[in-house]
């Protein structure tokens, strides 16, 4: 079993990122984005060259298409954790659905980018790759024992909602509160997305609905407080 050096990423430029991708023009893309972010960068196109790189030379960071693990025959991202239990791994998949990207989570794998459709005509934001991998890189390096709970989920939608992408927000706050029907941190979040995208009354019910469930947590309380103060207000997502 191989491991990664346990080292904290201290600078970017110090950090090796290996970009998997059947795709050329998003191997370029992911390839110029990173390099412009000042991270060292290896892209290839297949599975078996990948593994070949990371024996050479173990990365930081790892970017994967996740349609080439669904459309691989046995359980590829169980065999890299394996060799590599505590690799930081990014998937990165064509309108791949939250489903397919919280079963990749629960592999592993740290965070997933979303490929927009006609990515040639609308192609990857630089910043979002960027800032993507820079989070994943400030985090602890993962347990070999990977699993995605509600604080997990929880934590994944204000980073999206911070990205402004409200439905995959949404999404995941749904899936977070299938798990946690009783904790209130999901219904606050909601209210906070609902009021700022302007449904205030909306909003004020996901609140209360909040502290029926906890009287005592103050996130909800202070933002249900704010709302009705200051209407005017917006919600702050980083609570």
């Amino acid at each position: 079993m191989t491991t990664a050096p346990s080292r904290p990423i201290d600078q970017q430029a110090s950090a090796h990122v290996l970009v998997i991708h059947h795709e050329p023009e998003t191997r370029s893309l992911l390839t110029q984005y990173l390099q412009a972010g000042d991270y060292q960068v290896s892209a290839v196109e297949d599975w078996d060259t990948a593994l070949g790189s990371l024996q050479q030379r173990m990365a930081d960071v790892l970017i994967l298409d996740l349609a080439m693990v669904q459309q691989a025959e046995g359980d590829r991202l169980g065999s890299l954790f394996a060799q590599y239990p505590t690799l930081r791994l990014v998937v990165i998949g064509d309108g791949c659905s939250l489903e397919d990207a919280i079963g990749a989570m629960k592999q592993g794998a740290m965070d997933f980018i979303d490929e927009p459709p006609g990515y040639l005509q609308r192609p990857l934001e630089a910043d979002r790759i960027q800032a993507v991998v820079a989070e994943v890189l400030q985090r602890p390096l993962p347990s070999p024992e990977v699993s995605v709970d509600y604080d997990e989920l929880i934590q994944r939608a204000q980073q999206w909602a911070q990205n402004s992408d409200f439905h995959r927000a949404r999404e995941i706050i749904r899936e977070a509160l299938k798990q946690a029907p009783n904790r209130p941190e999901g219904l606050t979040l909601l209210g906070q997305i609902t009021e700022y995208l302007g449904d205030h009354n909306e909003a004020l019910k996901y609140y209360r609905a909040a502290i029926g469930l906890d009287p005592t947590y103050t996130v909800a309380k202070q933002n249900l407080d704010r709302a009705v103060m200051h209407p005017r207000t917006r919600p702050n997502f980083d609570q």
